[in-house]
């Protein structure tokens, strides 16, 4: 490791090895920093952002810095405003979402929204897309909202508008999602609101169609950094080029290893073509790993090697010494969460505390054996990933008021309040409100507060009138500018929401109610750390929280989470669980090279979380669907040298502490079950599932209801688009996935 010498005083606080400190000072165009997992990536960012502020005097406002996380961005201001012993005012740091939603609200106008906006999340993109499913009579087991969400997710990461998705030829199904995206992008505009994806999408759409606009920001910010390059999608990759088209300072920080999130849009050819993109890039490769031990680092390194599309790189330890990391095949899953919480047990009873510990799987369904398995050992254990503490009903119900107070044209907010608390307001004042107000050109509050309510019955109207003046006496504390908290204080009081839980002396009352009281102490300490914020600002704050921003390890509690969610964590021993092909990889990506490769990413990524030791495990039969399956091992294990690991085999019976011998692995093993294989027949290993889309030749686009038995001989039931539901049997069916 060496220091910054030469008048770098800020950088001479900052240790960093020979490939970071050249990283950080070259000025010479646009830089890519393939960073491995360890390797120091947040260090040479926040090294970077000082260099540029001290030694090329540029103000922290005239950078663009985006994170992934809200925690990455507050990690690195925080690491800043400790180098420069001050407040780093103005410097643009966050995610792309949060970043791009300060932009919008600046220039929202161009676009036709209001500065107020609301940005809906999936609980809300569903009711609404759910209201126009039942305005086109699209029966909602043929067409989901949550499908027809991801179709629009895809479009919108690729900035594609309802208008240019129209114009593409396309399949029955793929018409009717145009149509249905058309008129979702209506109902948003009219509701004053847009989408997680839409804070990307039309701020790519500002920068391309207003001039002035993409000329005032290409000025305004003279570097742009971007964290974990490898996982940004279309729009993303768009909006840096356009925010960096004049002068071409773009600071790419990535691993092309570590790029999991294609499912949902994510582009890993963003950085392996980043050069061709930005003319005259310098790329650096940052090999030393600070995180993991040697055997750890030796696997990891044998694991990724298969991979075709990738930088070539490999993990150098710096950390001497280390256990060899453990493979170990059980008979089944609960014989592998048995050994797991052995093993757990042992080591907390050693020097290790239960937060430096983590089960990571491949899937949440992977879980519940493994906290009944840790409950009944009374082991402590915190599953992170699950309901969001923003998502609960009743935190939902508080921000409704809220949103509502701050958009009074969001009708979605609206329904949800509308008879909560009870009011008397059921399903039939609902429906002739949204009459009502359809007929008036209003929004539900709009036409509460401001039409005359005789068209309702004494009760309804009683109702109507109790939100108007909850409005009426919220409305005029924000136009005073009151503190969120006192007006949050004052709904509560007002709707008599706590009240209400209050006579319900049930535990789940209790809990609410807590969880209502810790809303508000939330809210209380927020407008202390930001006196200067409005009401908007807190609620575009929680809307895009993460799972990961809420998480916080505790010393007393072992982490379970999927192998997606530790991504960017790190642990002090780490169990890789279910390593089993149609698991990981999932079965669904068989056939598909890029996806296994995906896959193998992944796997990868759940390896570099561990810093002292890792424990693989898999099980020759598995409890999925209601039956036991025989499964066989990962593929991604035959990929690694069998030095690299010691095997134990535990499937006769388990009986801990287990013994390590040579593996036994067949090609069988790894190649996966094929359609020979006694145990490839069941509702897992065939191409079918439930809920798929499918293609007949005959009856055309399709929805797969229900499935009975497995292989060649399952039988489905398929809803049809013209209505007809019929059984078919898999070998004679013919049909083609959608």
């Amino acid at each position: 490791m060496i220091k910054a010498t030469s008048g770098a005083s800020i950088l001479d606080t900052m240790v960093l090895n020979p490939v970071q400190y050249e990283a950080v000072c070259y000025d010479g165009g646009p830089q890519l920093v393939f960073a491995g997992a360890g390797t120091g990536k947040t260090r040479v960012l926040t090294a970077k952002i000082a260099f540029l502020i001290e030694q090329k005097k540029i103000l922290p406002a005239q950078i663009f810095a985006a994170t992934f996380t809200n925690k990455a961005a507050a990690e690195m201001r925080a690491r800043l405003e400790t180098v420069f012993g001050l407040p780093c005012q103005g410097l643009w740091i966050g995610t792309f979402h949060s970043l791009c939603a300060r932009l919008l609200r600046r220039q929202a106008d161009k676009l036709g929204f209001p500065a107020s906006f609301t940005i809906y999340d999936s609980d809300d993109q569903v009711k609404l897309l759910k209201k126009i499913l039942l305005q086109y009579k699209i029966d909602e087991r043929v067409m989901t909202p949550r499908s027809v969400a991801g179709a629009i997710s895809k479009f919108k990461n690729a900035c594609v508008t309802p208008a240019q998705a129209a114009a593409r030829e396309g399949s029955f199904y793929d018409r009717e999602i145009n149509r249905i995206y058309e008129a979702y992008q209506t109902a948003l505009k009219k509701a004053a609101a847009l989408d997680f994806d839409d804070l990307l999408m039309q701020s790519v759409l500002l920068l391309r169609n207003f001039g002035d606009v993409a000329a005032h920001y290409q000025d305004f910010f003279r570097y742009v950094l971007i964290d974990e390059y490898q996982d940004t999608n279309l729009a993303q990759f768009y909006f840096v080029k356009l925010l960096a088209a004049r002068h071409n300072h773009v600071f790419a920080v990535g691993d092309d290893d570590q790029s999991i999130y294609g499912w949902r849009g994510a582009v890993v050819d963003n950085i392996l073509s980043f050069e061709k993109h930005f003319t005259g890039t310098k790329i650096f490769t940052l090999e030393q790993n600070y995180r993991s031990t040697g055997p750890i680092l030796s696997f990891a390194n044998e694991a990724i090697t298969p991979n075709v599309h990738r930088a070539r790189k490999r993990l150098q330890a710096t950390r001497p010494g280390g256990v060899p990391v453990v493979v170990s095949q059980y008979r089944d899953d609960r014989d592998e969460a048995d050994a797991v919480a052995d093993t757990l047990a042992a080591s907390i009873a050693g020097a290790c505390a239960a937060g430096e510990m983590a089960i990571l799987f491949r899937t949440n369904a992977q879980s519940r054996v493994f906290e009944e398995t840790l409950r009944k050992r009374k082991i402590a254990y915190k599953l992170v990933g699950g309901t969001s503490f923003y998502e609960r009903k009743e935190i939902k119900d508080c921000l409704a008021y809220l949103r509502l107070l701050a958009n009074p044209l969001d009708d979605i907010s609206c329904e949800r309040i509308l008879n909560v608390p009870p009011r008397g307001l059921g399903e039939k004042t609902e429906g002739a409100l949204l009459e009502y107000a359809g007929q008036k050109q209003k929004s539900l509050l709009q036409t509460i507060c401001s039409e005359p309510l005789d068209p309702f019955g004494p009760r309804a109207q009683r109702g109507l009138q109790d939100i108007k003046s909850v409005f009426e006496l919220l409305g005029e504390m924000n136009a005073r500018k009151e503190s969120p908290h006192e007006i949050l204080n004052q709904m509560l009081t007002l709707t008599g929401y706590l009240d209400n839980l209050e006579n319900d002396d049930s535990e789940v009352s209790e809990n609410r109610i807590e969880n209502v009281n810790e809303l508000v102490n939330a809210l209380t300490t927020w407008n202390e750390e930001n006196p200067d914020k409005s009401l908007c600002d807190f609620l575009e704050e929680v809307s895009l929280v993460s799972d990961i921003d809420e998480w916080d390890k505790t010393a007393t509690a072992v982490n379970l989470m999927t192998m997606h969610c530790a991504k960017g964590l790190e642990f002090k021993t780490v169990f890789l669980v279910g390593c089993e092909d149609g698991i990981l990889p999932s079965r669904q990506n068989f056939d598909d090279e890029r996806k296994i490769e995906e896959e193998r990413r992944l796997f990868y990524v759940g390896i570099t979380r561990a810093m002292n030791a890792l424990y693989c495990s898999y099980a020759l039969q598995r409890f999925r669907f209601g039956m036991v399956t025989p499964m066989a091992p990962s593929r991604f294990l035959r990929a690694i040298d069998q030095k690299s690991y010691t095997f134990i085999d535990t499937s006769s019976a388990y009986a801990p502490p287990p013994r390590s011998e040579t593996p036994q692995f067949s090609r069988r093993d790894f190649a996966g079950p094929s359609v020979k294989d006694d145990y490839s027949y069941s509702q897992e290993t065939v191409q079918y599932h439930r809920g798929q889309q499918v293609l007949h030749k005959v009856y055309g686009q399709g929805k797969i209801l229900a499935i009975n038995g497995f292989g060649a001989d399952m039988r489905m039931t398929v809803l049809f688009t013209d209505g007809s539901r019929r059984k078919m049997i898999a070998k004679y069916a013919q049909l083609e996935i959608a």
